[in-house]
C-alpha cells in the first residue's frame, strides 16, 4: 500500500473537505495564511510545514508510516497520537474545529481504506486496518478533548490577537511541536 500512500491521504482528506463544509474552510484558511507568512518572511521559507492540505497529506502518510513501523511501542503510539489531537485543540476557538470532526475523519478512513485492492485481498489486513483507524480516532479525539477543555479554561482576556493573527500563531505553533517530533 505504500505507494498508494499519498493518494489515499489525499482521496481521504479531500472526502473530509467535500463533507465538512469547516474543515474546507480551516484548510482555505490556512492556506491563505501561509502565502501570506511566506510572503513576509522570506527568510522562513525553508520551513516547509504548514495547515494547508497538501501539508496534512504528507504528515499523514509519515505519521501512519512511522504508526506502523512502531506498533509494538503502543505507549508511545498512543502518546504521538494524544498530541496530535492535543494540538488541534487550538483551533476549537478560532475556527470551531471540533470532536465530530475526528470522528467524520475515522469514518471517511475506513471507507476509503476498506475499498483497497490491498486490504480487501485478506480478511486480516481489513481488519488490522479497521482497528487501527478506531483506535487513532479514539485516541485524537481523547487528546482533543482533553485540551479543549484546558484551553477553554484559561482565561482569553490577556490575548489581544485578532482572530487570523492568533490562527496564524497557533498555526506556527503547531508546526514546530510536528516538525520535532516527525524525522526528515
Amino acid at each position: 500500500m505504500r505507494p498508494q500512500a499519498c493518494g489515499v491521504m489525499r482521496k481521504i482528506l479531500i472526502s473530509l473537505e467535500n463533507d465538512t463544509p469547516k474543515v474546507k474552510q480551516i484548510f482555505y484558511k490556512a492556506a491563505v495564511l501561509d502565502a501570506f507568512s511566506r510572503e513576509s518572511t522570506p527568510e522562513n521559507t525553508s520551513i516547509t510545514t504548514s495547515g494547508t492540505i497538501e501539508d496534512h497529506v504528507k504528515f499523514m502518510t509519515n505519521f501512519f508510516d512511522e504508526l506502523i513501523q512502531n506498533i509494538d511501542n503502543e505507549c508511545e503510539a498512543v502518546s504521538q497520537i494524544r498530541k496530535i489531537g492535543q494540538d488541534h485543540a487550538k483551533l476549537n476557538h478560532s475556527c470551531s474545529f471540533n470532536a465530530e470532526i475526528w470522528e467524520r475523519l475515522g469514518e471517511i478512513a475506513m471507507q476509503t481504506l476498506s475499498t483497497l485492492d490491498a486490504v480487501q485481498k485478506t480478511r486480516e489486513g481489513a481488519k488490522a486496518w479497521l482497528a487501527l483507524i478506531a483506535c487513532v480516532t479514539d485516541e485524537l479525539r481523547c487528546g482533543f478533548e482533553g485540551e479543549t477543555r484546558v484551553f477553554s479554561r484559561k482565561s482569553s482576556s490577556a490575548e489581544h490577537l485578532t482572530e487570523d493573527e492568533e490562527l496564524q500563531q497557533r498555526m506556527r505553533q503547531m508546526r514546530l511541536e510536528f516538525a520535532s517530533t516527525v524525522p526528515f
